[in-house]
């Protein structure tokens, strides 16, 4: 028996729409309520272990209420399920943990909900005093916790994976837009300066991700000290 509980924000009554009654076939634990101001109501009392927005069911992108429910919720994962033919920004998906577009199988619901769940968070990496948490996309450094946008956990996570290794501007973006397009890098070093504003004790003077002129970058484990600096 799973005990945590799943807090799901559904409407039943449109086909296809429900996926409470699957999550109960493995035997999760599994609340309904029908606003997002219910749930941060419920959520109040019984802190659950991941919440469910199933948007699609509400007739609605949801966006809004996933942003709520990210200030109210103090942590706890979302799962934001978007009606089939709304385009997901990074903007929403940066409130949710996961964000999954209809239509999609039930299977794939409950394989995210598996990785979301407390006991499942041990696919921690932890390079020198940063710890990224992927499936929730938690960073710790130097006594502060944040929460990554989806691109900069996976940008943080390929540094992390390929530490001490210059990486070229190419092989970042193959690795976090899989895209071969490195005419405009423009993104990517917005990327860099958020990753550095999350796990830098000074992000104007970079000890961990350090530019590597006219190639790219490299992720050290231990802060630089001295004339190292003046590559940053």
């Amino acid at each position: 028996m799973i005990d945590e509980l799943i807090l799901m924000v559904e409407r039943a009554g449109k086909k296809g729409m429900t996926f409470a009654t699957a999550l109960e076939r493995k035997s999760y634990s599994v609340e309904v309520v029908s606003t997002g101001h219910a749930a941060l109501k419920r959520a109040a009392s019984v802190r659950p272990a991941v919440v469910v927005l199933n948007a699609a069911s509400l007739g609605s992108s949801g966006i809004r209420i996933c942003h709520n429910l990210r200030e109210g919720l103090d942590g706890v994962p979302i799962i934001h399920i978007m009606p089939e033919g709304t385009l997901p920004t990074e903007q929403a998906e940066a409130a949710a943990e996961v964000v999954l577009l209809m239509p999609f199988t039930p299977r794939k619901l409950i394989n995210r909900v598996k990785r979301l769940m407390p006991g499942a968070r041990k696919d921690a990496i932890t390079v020198g005093p940063i710890k990224l948490v992927p499936g929730v996309r938690i960073v710790e450094a130097y006594g502060r916790e944040q929460r990554l946008t989806p691109k900069a956990a996976d940008l943080l996570g390929v540094f992390l994976k390929h530490s001490g290794d210059t990486l070229d501007r190419g092989f970042l973006m193959k690795q976090v837009w899989h895209t071969n397009y490195v005419g405009d890098t423009r993104t990517l070093d917005v990327h860099v300066r958020w990753v550095r504003e999350a796990i830098e004790s000074d992000p104007k003077k970079p000890q961990h991700i350090i530019t590597v002129r006219g190639k790219g970058y490299r992720f050290e484990p231990s802060p630089r000290t001295g004339n190292q600096n003046k590559k940053k």
